[in-house]
């Protein structure tokens, strides 16, 4: 494949994101949903959920086909200096309603919820958009996890609390900044020196990650991400 391509704005050109059912319908929706998300109407969003709900697209084709891309639009748009940032708040804000809203309201599973993992999701200090925790949490409800936290916890003693309370398969971080490396690093060393928490996976991801994941191979964590789907098919082997 082309180094120019980017897989996050196409991931149908990933022969693993093309098996994925309903992947050529949720394509569809890009234009639509693109242009919603910055119309001063609020109807369209609203209007945009209501279809989608309709729709037999799963919620984690939608993820990986339509709210990744949209998202990785936004954000190539605001660094290409073609929006500003009140547009870019608006629309991430109106995004992570709409997917908000369709993971909590869907029923749609792959797996039996009383056989369900459980997933603790997290984000450094740096990870201001964080509308990629909430497409990451969608996946793993569809794919019948139970999913805790999300973007309101940061890497701090909340987390830790979490943690020691209650037992996880799985924990997400999402990193924000390049530079916050280290605070990942010591996050996941923490972790690790608990005994009690030894047979729980963590994976790494987030814009950081996207951008340079070499920097975060050697932290220690069991996985690093630079995609949903990435993270997805991680928890589809973990759900084996």
């Amino acid at each position: 494949m082309p180094p120019e391509i980017d897989l996050h704005l196409y991931p149908e050109l990933d022969p693993k994101a093309r098996e994925l059912p309903g992947m050529e319908k949720a394509i569809t929706y890009r234009g639509a949903l693109a242009q919603v998300l910055v119309q001063a109407d609020p109807r369209g969003h609203r209007e945009m959920i209501e279809e989608l709900q309709r729709s037999d697209i799963p919620m984690h084709t939608l993820a990986i086909h339509l709210f990744s891309p949209v998202a990785a639009q936004l954000g190539r748009l605001w660094c290409d200096d073609e929006t500003d940032f009140i547009q870019v708040a608006v629309a991430s804000t109106r995004l992570g309603m709409i997917v908000n809203h369709l993971s909590q309201n869907r029923s749609q599973t792959i797996r039996d919820r009383q056989r369900a993992r459980r997933v603790l999701l997290a984000r450094t200090q740096g990870a201001m958009h964080t509308i990629g925790v909430s497409i990451v949490a969608s996946c793993f409800r569809d794919m019948g996890w139970d999913v805790d936290g999300g973007a309101d916890l940061e890497l701090d003693d909340s987390l830790y609390m979490r943690l020691s309370n209650s037992s996880y398969a799985l924990l997400g971080i999402s990193v924000g900044r390049v530079d916050e490396v280290e605070e990942c690093a010591e996050a996941i060393r923490r972790v690790q020196s608990n005994r009690a928490l030894s047979r729980m996976k963590i994976a790494v991801g987030g814009p950081a990650v996207m951008k340079n994941p070499v920097a975060f191979g050697a932290i220690g964590a069991d996985m690093v991400a630079k995609s949903a789907l990435e993270v997805m098919q991680l928890a589809d082997r973990m759900s084996a």
